[in-house]
């Protein structure tokens, strides 16, 4: 459905590696009712493919989005400003409760106040 390239960079602020978010399209869950909006975040993390799921195409995609979001801004590249969007730390994706992500993401969530 859609793809997103981040950038990994090192302390000086070169080119470390590409990091790439897969958002795919929502689909029914097995259960025929809900719905669920796999995604896989590739270059960090353990690049497993994860969804959100919700009742209905919707939230499934913007439970999917406010995830990666949470997985992204509490990574320990983000953390330490090594991840760039458009060549800053704002990575583009919503932070859906930013008052349960800890004290450590201060400084990150301070770009979406």
């Amino acid at each position: 459905m859609a793809t997103r390239e981040l950038e990994l960079v090192d302390a000086n602020g070169a080119h470390v590696r590409r990091v790439t978010v897969k958002l795919y399209k929502p689909r029914r869950m097995d259960d025929g009712e809900d719905w669920i909006c796999n995604y896989r975040i590739l270059g960090i993390g353990s690049e497993k493919l994860r969804y959100g799921a919700g009742v209905d195409a919707i939230q499934a995609l913007l439970l999917a989005l406010s995830i990666i979001g949470a997985e992204l801004y509490t990574s320990t590249e983000a953390r330490s400003g090594l991840l760039k969007w458009c060549e800053t730390g704002q990575l583009g994706f919503p932070i859906a409760f930013p008052e349960l992500i800890d004290a450590q993401t201060d400084d990150i969530m301070k770009l979406f106040v």
